[in-house]
């Protein structure tokens, strides 16, 4: 009797995974009030960034930053250059955003795009899934005119109850791992990450030029009560909405201090040429 040989949780080609994420249909599975609170660090950079009229979205994927980013800003003035190294993930968004320009990249470089066209840009949870920063930076600092705004947003990988749920992931049963098809998933299966130390990233920033004009954190522990609530939806009731927001505010004041700022999960960083 043949053994079938059972198919890997974590999927450590990064090309081959976005790929195939790029061309799935994601349904909507975050609760609204959860949503807006992932989000907010993202919101708070595209707000900063929203002056901007050339923007480079490095990383763009099938367009869900472009969506949120005219959500935090309406008048639709901006306008993107989006690169991704996911050639399907491309196709997509060229479809939904004929307006712009969007091209597949390679070993970090954009020979598309002229030096100094670029007066904003910004890299969202690129980092995690890639090696040589500094020369990503370098890059996006090539490409940006003198005063051009970078934003930067990523995962640390250093928060526990995070690094223990992922783990948990990869053991659990297919009822499981599909409340996350949302997410960057492929047929249950999740792509490698890769710990980022934030102190690290802004010396690699500075090193390349930029001057970092601030350093932020999020997520402590409501990511945990967001993917509970894919399976209990208590956010549907005003107390539970009440409780969770108060939650939020402790965990911002938190945030304050160095100890649980080395314990946060997401970084950001708000950068001039």
């Amino acid at each position: 009797m043949l053994m079938t040989r059972e198919k890997p949780k974590i999927i450590k080609d990064q090309l081959r995974f976005f790929n195939e994420n790029a061309a799935l249909e994601k349904p909507d599975l975050v609760a609204p009030f959860f949503l807006e609170y992932v989000n907010k660090e993202q919101t708070a950079g595209f707000a900063w960034l929203g002056d901007r009229e050339h923007i480079l979205d490095y990383g763009c994927g099938t367009g869900t930053s472009i969506d949120a980013f005219f959500s935090t800003n309406p008048s639709g003035k901006n306008l993107f250059v989006g690169v991704d190294i996911a050639d399907v993930a491309i196709q997509r968004i060229k479809q939904r955003y004929p307006n712009f320009s969007f091209y597949t990249i390679e070993n970090n470089r954009i020979p598309q795009l002229p030096n100094g066209s670029m007066d904003g840009a910004y890299l969202l949870h690129v980092l995690h899934h890639s090696h040589e920063h500094e020369a990503i930076f370098r890059e996006i600092y090539t490409k940006l005119r003198p005063g051009g705004k970078f934003f930067l947003s990523d995962l640390s990988s250093d928060n526990p109850i995070i690094r223990l749920f992922r783990g948990l992931y990869v053991l659990s049963p297919r009822f499981v791992t599909r409340r996350f098809s949302d997410d960057l998933v492929v047929d249950g299966a999740i792509p490698e990450k890769y710990k980022v130390d934030p102190g690290a990233v802004v010396a690699q920033l500075e090193a390349v030029g930029f001057s970092v004009k601030e350093v932020s954190y999020g997520h402590l522990f409501l990511f945990f009560f967001s993917w509970f609530d894919r399976f209990v939806p208590l956010s549907r009731f005003a107390v539970f909405r009440a409780l969770y927001s108060a939650l939020w505010a402790v965990e911002g004041w938190l945030l304050k201090f160095r100890f649980f700022q080395k314990n946060s999960e997401v970084f950001c960083v708000k950068c001039i040429k």
